[in-house]
């Protein structure tokens, strides 16, 4: 079973992959932070529970913050072509391929490049697993 913080340790690290001079903000992003760099969070974050499985789906936010607050249009525009590119398949997490719902969306608001997309998945119950459970191993049936 994926879990939130799986999804999210992956995101990050194809950002650090491919932006080592970058750093990502862990902690909430409202006062003191260096530039460049990246915050990523999730919203609308939701689980529908079937009998056998789940449906997992959430909106994953990728904040730039560029190097100067205030000349930004080139090096917003850059990054946001990159991440673009570098999510726009979707992405792999521990032997499984997450694709991305309808295409990335971005936004510049106040020199702050905000980019989103939405992730849905199906996944088996924690319980459910199967670890630690006993395979049948035959199956005899009586004939009518």
């Amino acid at each position: 079973m994926l879990t939130l913080e799986q999804i999210l340790t992956t995101i990050d690290e194809k950002l650090i992959e491919k932006y080592t001079d970058i750093e990502i903000n862990s902690n909430d992003v409202e006062e003191g932070f260096d530039r460049p760099s990246f915050y990523v969070k999730f919203d609308n974050v939701s689980r529908t529970d079937y009998l056998y499985n789940c449906k997992r789906s959430l909106t994953v936010r990728i904040y730039y913050f560029p190097s100067d607050r205030y000349v930004y249009q080139l090096e917003v525009l850059e990054k946001q072509q990159e991440i673009e590119d570098l999510f726009r398949e979707g992405f792999e997490i521990n032997n499984r391929y997450l694709k991305i719902v309808e295409g990335i969306e971005s936004y510049i608001t106040d020199g702050v490049l905000q980019m989103s997309f939405d992730v849905e998945y199906y996944d088996k119950h924690k319980e459910d697993d199967g670890e630690g459970k006993e395979k049948m191993q035959e199956l005899y049936l009586k004939g009518s």
